[in-house]
């Protein structure tokens, strides 16, 4: 019988423990008298960094008085089971919009505010058929025009003929998808082949990568893959540099940080859409009336310093950030 009664004492000690910094949170709210807009992020890199710092300017420039609401942003450190958490307090604390940038945190939204009245913008979710089962969401969708990366590609390279090495996080729901739009926009190239690895442990990253330096492809290219990128200075130009590989990037940030080149986004661009249709639902309306802003017009960059000295062509019409 005592035993019985400890473990229902510890049971209930484990439960308020649960439950004490969601209800600690709400009343934290309710004392700053002001509404709540809840952003989580899936991690940190810089074309999400730039989907945030978009996000906000979409606000302000839709006439939201960001004073006047407490901004609740939190960073999910490139782990799903994290966002859900952050979600579900979120939700808990009833915000009055959830802004979840990229794929996996914007799953975890729409999860978290399924049975509730909340609100969800995603941001630069790349397949948005995954949201398409949700309710009460809306948001914008980062889509990779990979005929573009493919032109560019082939004319820094001098040559069609390629092997192309491509990671991709298991964890990204929508790499699958960018993965196959790949192969099709490389099917117009005969003699071009796609290597593609998926890693499931960020720290087999670098397994992954001298695999495919082995299998001596010509170059690789990154896909709207945020797991992958968030390792892109630690784990794979390092590499690449050494075996005098090209890395392709899929925005402009990556290009900046090392890549090659890349026919890309604004992620500015992506956010501000995202903003603009937080600061509808803000106003009134509702997010199933908002439609999805699709972001796909690429601009064309290199880094002349990484082109030089790997040897390569500069693109006649790209912008040169390195």
């Amino acid at each position: 019988m005592k035993n019985t009664n400890i473990t229902k004492t510890i049971c209930t000690l484990a439960a308020i423990t649960l439950v004490l910094p969601l209800l600690l949170a709400a009343l934290t709210s309710c004392a700053s008298g002001k509404k709540i807009i809840g952003i989580v992020q899936f991690g940190s890199h810089e074309s999400l960094n730039n989907c945030y710092d978009g996000i906000m300017e979409g606000l302000r420039e839709a006439g939201i008085n960001i004073d006047d609401y407490k901004i609740e942003y939190m960073n999910s450190n490139f782990d799903p089971n994290v966002s859900q958490t952050q979600c579900s307090r979120l939700v808990n604390e009833r915000a009055s919009v959830i802004i979840a940038i990229a794929t996996p945190s914007a799953i975890a939204a729409a999860n978290a505010a399924a049975d509730s009245d909340v609100p969800v913008v995603y941001c630069a979710v790349t397949d948005s058929s995954v949201m398409a089962n949700y309710k009460n969401t809306t948001g914008s969708s980062d889509i990779p025009n990979f005929e573009k990366q493919l032109e560019l590609i082939t004319a820094v390279m001098g040559k069609t003929e390629l092997n192309i090495g491509v990671l991709y996080s298991t964890e990204e729901s929508s790499s699958p998808f960018q993965l196959e739009k790949l192969k099709e926009a490389a099917s117009a190239y005969p003699g071009m082949k796609i290597s593609d690895r998926a890693v499931a442990d960020i720290n087999t990253i670098d397994t992954h990568v001298n695999k495919l330096i082995g299998e001596k492809v010509d170059c690789f290219l990154n896909l709207l893959d945020n797991t992958i990128v968030g390792k892109l200075s630690t784990n794979i130009l390092p590499a690449t540099d050494e075996a005098g590989i090209p890395v392709f990037g899929s925005e402009i940030e990556q290009v900046k940080k090392g890549c090659a080149a890349s026919a890309s986004i604004d992620y500015i661009t992506v956010g501000k859409s995202a903003g603009i249709a937080a600061a509808k639902i803000l106003s009134g309306e509702s997010a199933s009336s908002i439609p999805v802003a699709v972001i796909s017009d690429p601009a064309v960059f290199c880094n002349g310093k990484v082109i030089d000295r790997l040897g390569l062509k500069k693109p006649a019409d790209a912008s040169d950030v390195g």
